[in-house]
């Protein structure tokens, strides 16, 4: 369903809680590039919907926005439009949205930010042109929020269909994956950069400071919306980062001519040529 991958993408390429990405509303997201392009784009999330209430900018890939796009323009316009959906009552009463724009709009008639609105307000949203004001919409145009749903469903297709031993996968799942395919691609850029800087300056000051600018633990965890590095730290240390580290190390030293893996071996063998039983 275009929706569900249009989401999942969403989730997958910006690394937002199941709870951050369930209450973003169309006029939120980035307007796509005129070009297609490798460098991420920027994606502004709400501090309304954010984790202890603080704005921060993460990034998404162009093909993920593209798909976001494909989506607000033909399958949610075709059920939104017109659609007779207001919010149960058990919720409050509707707030009506007219004259919205990337900022905000009139709710009720009154000027507000999107950045203001709480989850539960943002639920109650009713598009000028009918239907919810949620990212995604179900089939009569009411707001969809049962992501647990889609992916545990998908997950059991999956395994009844293609593989008994795929996992059970839940949202923040696609945050983990986030976190590992954007620390290896930091880490490789990184890398790449400082075996550059060591081979064409031979300035360890100038190493120093690229490092200490350009950290991938800190972009990391401005991406994720961590409050501290140390945070960031911790929830990698649950993760296989090991390995990202080291291949990019030895791919990008090498690369530069930093790494001579049979020099390495030599010389590491020769710490034990003098060494004896007695020795020991």
């Amino acid at each position: 369903m275009t929706r569900n991958a249009a989401i999942g993408d969403l989730a997958l390429a910006t690394g937002l809680r199941l709870g951050e990405f369930t209450h973003l509303l169309p006029w939120e997201i980035p307007a796509l590039p005129p070009a297609r392009t490798a460098i991420p784009i920027p994606f502004p999330v709400p501090a309304g919907i954010t984790k202890g209430r603080k704005f921060r900018t993460t990034w998404i890939s162009y093909d993920a926005l593209a798909g976001l796009h494909d989506y607000l323009q033909l399958d949610r316009a075709a059920v939104t439009v017109e659609s007779s959906w207001r919010p149960p009552r058990r919720w409050g009463e509707p707030m009506h949205v007219s004259e919205p724009d990337a900022r905000g709009g009139r709710i009720n008639g009154i000027r507000r930010s999107w950045e203001s609105l709480t989850p539960p307000e943002r639920r109650r949203l009713v598009a000028p042109e009918g239907g919810s004001c949620l990212l995604a919409v179900k089939a009569d145009g009411g707001p969809f929020t049962a992501w647990a749903t889609v992916f545990e469903r998908t997950a059991d297709r999956i395994r009844a269909r293609f593989e008994p031993r795929f996992p059970h996968v839940h949202p923040h799942r696609l945050r983990h994956c986030f976190s590992m395919q954007t620390l290896e691609y930091l880490v490789t850029g990184y890398y790449r950069q400082a075996a550059k800087l060591v081979r064409h300056t031979d300035a360890d000051a100038a190493l120093i400071f690229y490092l200490t600018k350009a950290d991938p633990l800190l972009v990391l965890r401005d991406l994720l919306g961590h409050s501290t590095v140390l945070t960031t730290e911790k929830y990698l240390k649950r993760l296989d980062t090991t390995r990202i580290y080291r291949q990019a190390y030895e791919t990008e030293g090498a690369a530069a001519g930093l790494i001579d893996a049979t020099a390495a071996q030599w010389e590491a063998d020769a710490e034990f040529d003098h060494d004896t039983d007695g020795d020991l």
